[in-house]
């Protein structure tokens, strides 16, 4: 199992080679300099400028950048904002628990409200359940997760007023948990009926239900665990693109987080925080997909084998 995980991790290595050069060249080729927007429009003198060039490091050749990004942060050190001056460790670390905490509760909404639609689908198909359920996460596919926002924050929020808009504290995190959400749940309810009624079918289902078993236990003892396999891909992606994608949920009820911070840094161009946020984005996302396999290999011990 050890040698298994290691060559999965093995293969995270070029992944974050690609993404980090790719988001290195792609901040550089952006149009605007990151000088003119800390300055703000203010006078100053070439040599002021070039001072500042220098001291952000600006000033050298794109690979002597690259190198110095790298190999600092192997150690790491990402680096000064430009914007403020602190440590990047520092900016992001402060933004980081609110995302976590969007991204868990999201992530408990949208994995639970979708086994839970998909099991209810997949227990009673062709039946009005099954329709209310893929309606449901029709809804949570195909509609953007502004507007869904918007709807929920005016019934709920201002005609209602069930639930804060914005603030602290769990009340307020119900609604951005819901928007978060919604996409996961719609894939998961959709996969997990797909996956019960595709196994339904089998010979051990119909030698357990000739042993007398109520459906339900049938589906939710025998059929579900092997439906998990499509359950578990989608949950992997899933958590990786809730580590890094709340920048609508956030930008929609005005929370802080990594999502806001590479929105903003992205405006300013400041370039050590934008790295920094992209590869910590791609590791969460790759290192998701490792878990995913290595989870492939505990239900089926045959995968790690191969």
């Amino acid at each position: 199992m050890s040698r298994y995980v290691l060559r999965k991790l093995m293969w995270t290595v070029p992944v974050l080679v690609v993404a980090t050069t790719c988001a290195f060249l792609v901040l550089r080729l952006i149009p605007g300099d990151p000088v003119n927007l800390m300055l703000s429009g203010r006078p100053a003198s070439e040599r002021v400028r070039e001072n500042l060039r220098a001291k952000l490091g600006l000033n050298r050749p794109l690979p002597a950048q690259y190198a110095y990004f790298v190999l600092h942060a192997l150690r790491g050190d990402f680096g000064e904002s430009f914007a403020t001056g602190q440590p990047v460790s520092q900016v992001i670390a402060q933004q980081l628990p609110a995302s976590l905490q969007l991204a868990g509760a999201g992530f408990i909404v949208g994995v639970g409200g979708g086994l839970a639609l998909g099991i209810a689908a997949g227990l009673y198909p062709n039946t009005a359940i099954d329709g209310a359920a893929m309606f449901l996460a029709l809804v949570g596919i195909s509609m953007p997760g502004y507007w869904i926002a918007m709807l929920l924050i005016y019934f709920f929020g201002l005609r209602l007023g069930w639930v804060p808009i914005v603030g602290g504290g769990l009340p307020a995190l119900i609604l951005p948990a819901v928007v978060f959400g919604s996409y996961a749940i719609g894939n998961l309810a959709r996969l997990v009926r797909s996956s019960i009624l595709d196994v339904r079918g089998e010979d051990y289902i119909r030698t357990a239900r000739a042993k007398g078993l109520m459906e339900r236990v049938v589906v939710l003892r025998h059929a579900l665990r092997n439906a998990l396999f499509p359950v578990v891909t989608m949950t992997g992606l899933l958590l990786g693109l809730f580590i890094g994608g709340g920048v609508i949920t956030e930008t929609v009820f005005a929370r802080q987080g990594l999502g806001a911070l590479l929105v903003t840094s992205i405006l300013t161009k400041d370039y050590p925080v934008v790295q920094a946020l992209l590869l910590l984005t791609t590791a969460a996302y790759v290192f998701a997909n490792v878990l995913v396999d290595v989870v492939y290999g505990v239900i089926d011990p045959r995968i790690r084998y191969q």
